[in-house]
């Protein structure tokens, strides 16, 4: 092995260990600046399929660099993202500004690895010289690719039938222009929204089916589904039909809302509830049932401080700080009523008393157990964990903005 190729490998393999902080550069700059209003930034579950495909995109890349492999990769998930995009009406200028910008922080990373792999100074150049030409054929390559598929989803649009349901649905959720209507779907009734991704947006989508003109359903990626419910089909009746049938997947239910701003409102409620199962890996969730957790996830940092200055040395990780939690968090849920905590629990008073005790110690001082703040920040700690469920990186998934 020469030293060219023995700084290439201690270089990559830096890389591939710091990949999943290179992927959340990459998605943090994209949909901030490349693509900071498309549904593939807004809507949970199309953000979780970005991710997902940007890590086996970076990772793939990376992985050839480290073989020395000088042709560009043709990427299935360039290919996806792109028919995606113009499937959900991003503009394929902003697309290319996403690669661009993913290009930039790549090379500022390449520059990192340059000084903290430990390949040396000697060899950094020539290193950073390949590596960077690598980059750039990739990207220009990656670029053509987007664009002729981006071309032809956007041919085939205009004869797809669920590609014109996505577009009639898209312009109700558009509050600023005029509102459609969606044929054989009642707008006036009240409606529950849901959104599923998985195995659980097949079944979704077959009940939807089944549900004929109380019903409308689309999918907006192969295993998303975007799904609004009217007459007598409630949140309860969906989890049954639904999220109990289907063996794996997520689900997000809104609460009912009547006419089009119900329509609207419901949606957004249901991208919320999505939102938090992906974040703690939930099957499933109602917007009633989560609404601390979908407001906490819109300021993950400022979650992390409440929980902190609460609980203080109470947030550890071991079985018996878990132990105590959750005891506190019975007896808390038990009207502060230590016989009924320990009727739940199983345990005696005696044990009941003595862990609130010990939970006590552990809390900042002068906590008060009957602080309402108590309980919200025990009800929060599972998302300071620090990344999405399943997902590879540490930054959240992005909150919605713009119009929805």
């Amino acid at each position: 092995m020469t030293e060219s190729d023995s700084s290439i490998r201690l270089f990559t393999e830096w890389l591939l260990e710091q990949q999943p902080a290179l992927t959340d550069r990459i998605l943090t700059a994209i949909w901030r600046d490349g693509i900071p209003t498309s549904p593939l930034a807004t809507d949970p579950a199309l953000s979780t399929v970005v991710r997902l495909e940007t890590e086996m995109l970076v990772a793939q890349f990376l992985r050839g660099l480290g073989k020395r492999q000088q042709v560009p990769i043709q990427s299935h998930g360039a290919r996806h993202l792109a028919r995606l995009a113009a499937l959900h009406g991003t503009p394929l200028e902003d697309v290319v500004s996403s690669y661009r910008i993913a290009h930039g922080v790549i090379q500022d990373f390449f520059f990192q690895a340059a000084r903290e792999s430990g390949i040396g100074s000697s060899c950094a150049l020539r290193v950073l010289q390949f590596c960077c030409l690598q980059l750039l054929r990739q990207t220009e390559s990656l670029i053509d690719l987007v664009t002729t598929e981006y071309a032809d989803e956007t041919e085939m649009i205009g004869s797809d039938e669920n590609a014109l349901r996505l577009q009639a649905v898209r312009s109700l959720l558009d509050e600023a222009g005029p509102a459609p209507e969606l044929p054989g779907y009642d707008l006036s009734a009240e409606h529950v929204a849901v959104v599923a991704q998985g195995p659980t947006a097949a079944t979704l989508a077959a009940f939807a089916h089944q549900c004929k003109d109380e019903a409308i359903s689309v999918f907006t990626d192969r295993n998303v589904v975007w799904a609004w419910f009217s007459g007598s089909i409630g949140p309860a009746d969906l989890h049954e039909a639904v999220a109990e049938r289907a063996q794996r997947g997520c689900l997000g239910a809104g609460e009912p809302g009547k006419g089009l701003a119900g329509f609207r409102r419901s949606h957004r409620e249901a991208q919320s509830a999505f939102r938090v199962c992906a974040w703690t890996g939930r099957r499933s969730a109602r917007f009633a049932d989560i609404e601390p957790e979908a407001i906490g996830l819109a300021d993950v940092d400022a979650t992390r401080a409440l929980v902190r200055r609460r609980l203080g040395q109470l947030t550890g990780g071991s079985a018996r700080h878990k132990s105590l939690r959750k005891t506190l968090e019975i007896y808390l849920a038990s009207g502060q009523n230590a016989r009924s905590a320990a009727f739940k629990l199983g345990l005696t008073e005696r044990t009941v008393a003595n862990r609130l005790q010990a939970a006590r110690a552990l809390l900042p001082p002068d906590t008060r157990l009957s602080s309402l703040e108590l309980g919200l920040a025990l009800r929060l700690l599972p998302l300071t964990a620090g990344r999405p469920h399943g997902a590879p990186g540490s930054v959240p998934l992005p909150s919605p903005v713009g119009r929805q």
